[in-house]
């Protein structure tokens, strides 16, 4: 098993960008930040589709293009489904948000697989990613149950603390380059 060259570190820095900024903002616990918050988290979501379902085509990559697809068009489902829930109750909204952690959690333990299968050590960073997503998803799964100042607290805790793990990811991520 050797540390091998991953072709999009980006999607890792923009996932830890989009972590911290969403952690700061929900440990700041501003009145009535739910709904820019999940404005936010749709906007980021299928800006994650969009990108996933355009790289292969920009970066003329051909390795993972239908998986890369497919993911991108389930982030876009689950940003229009945000969107369409926001005059709901808030509560239908943490169930989405909880979907989407199982769901990111799951495709990064594809994604880990997938690396194993390549015998690429960074599988071990996906599979950290995957466990800190399900975390997360408990976080949001908490907030059904009872909102709190203190669960709201420890989920944005967790957030920046898996949005550090994926910069560092990126970072190592970007450090392997491109075969020849």
């Amino acid at each position: 098993m050797e540390l091998k060259y991953y072709g999009k570190p980006w999607l890792q820095a923009f996932k830890g960008g989009f972590f911290i900024l969403l952690g700061v903002l929900s440990m700041l616990q501003i009145y009535g930040s739910l709904y820019p918050i999940a404005v936010f988290f749709s906007f980021f979501i299928g800006l994650t589709g969009f990108l996933l379902i355009a790289a292969p085509f920009i970066l003329k990559t051909k390795i993972n293009r239908v998986w890369n697809f497919i993911l991108g068009l389930m982030n876009v489902f689950f940003a229009i489904l945000i969107l369409t829930k926001l005059q709901d109750e808030r509560i239908e909204i943490f169930w989405i948000l909880v979907i989407w952690m199982i769901f990111n959690a799951l495709t990064e333990l594809i994604e880990a697989v997938i690396l194993f299968t390549r015998q690429n050590a960074f599988f071990a960073l996906f599979a950290i990613h995957a466990l800190l997503s399900m975390l997360l998803g408990v976080g949001f799964y908490k907030l059904t149950e009872s909102i709190d100042p203190e669960r709201i607290f420890n989920m944005g805790l967790i957030a920046v603390v898996f949005g550090i793990v994926n910069e560092l990811s990126a970072y190592l991520l970007k450090t392997i380059k491109k075969p020849e």
